[in-house]
């Protein structure tokens, strides 16, 4: 009898055992998914934080071969630079001995004029036409005319001469710039210079 009057003392309990049971289920739950939860938090914040490292480490990578490509970058144009300027030196020393030669050529084709006027320096036989004999048109006609012919003669000569050098010197001066512009090419690290086999 004692037990059937604790039971009928809990029967007033019995409507809220059944809410008890889903409270403590619900708690059991709660408590699982709060645990699951800071778990699982704290093991995507690893992978999170692993992940952010690795990106870190990454990005220092990229960052470190992007400074090396600039200083690449700067020491090529630097270098590229400094024979851009020794070229342009050059030219102008090239062009400088260029204009010399062609005042040499001019000089030298005065120089011969005169000298072929004074007599001092003769015409080779194939250029010096032989004096025609005494004929029809008297010795004066024929003393002009060789005057005449031979100053075309030293003329044509002068020129021949001049244009050689002149020639001479723009050959030279194309032959330098050639050479000069290669080793600026090879120098700036454009190219490179193979040796002769």
């Amino acid at each position: 009898m004692a037990g059937t009057k604790i039971l009928a003392a809990l029967d007033p309990l019995r409507p809220y055992a059944d809410l008890t049971r889903w409270a403590a289920g619900l708690l059991l739950a709660l408590l699982v998914l709060a645990f699951g939860y800071r778990w699982g938090g704290s093991h995507w914040r690893g992978e999170y934080q692993a992940e952010v490292q690795a990106r870190a480490t990454e990005n220092a990578k990229h960052a470190a071969t992007l400074q090396q490509l600039a200083e690449a970058t700067a020491a090529v144009a630097a270098k590229a630079r400094a024979a851009s300027e020794k070229l342009a030196q050059s030219r102008h020393e090239n062009d400088t001995r260029y204009q010399k030669a062609i005042n040499d050529a001019n000089r030298a084709e005065r120089d011969l004029a005169a000298a072929l006027r004074r007599g001092s320096v003769q015409l080779r036989p194939e250029w010096a036409c032989g004096s025609p004999g005494a004929g029809a048109g008297g010795a004066a006609g024929i003393a002009r005319g060789q005057d005449a012919a031979a100053e075309l003669r030293w003329a044509g000569a002068t020129h021949l001469v001049a244009g050689g050098d002149r020639a001479d010197a723009w050959i030279g001066w194309l032959q330098r710039e050639l050479i000069d512009t290669r080793r600026a090419v090879v120098a700036a690290g454009c190219a490179i210079e193979v040796p002769d086999r």
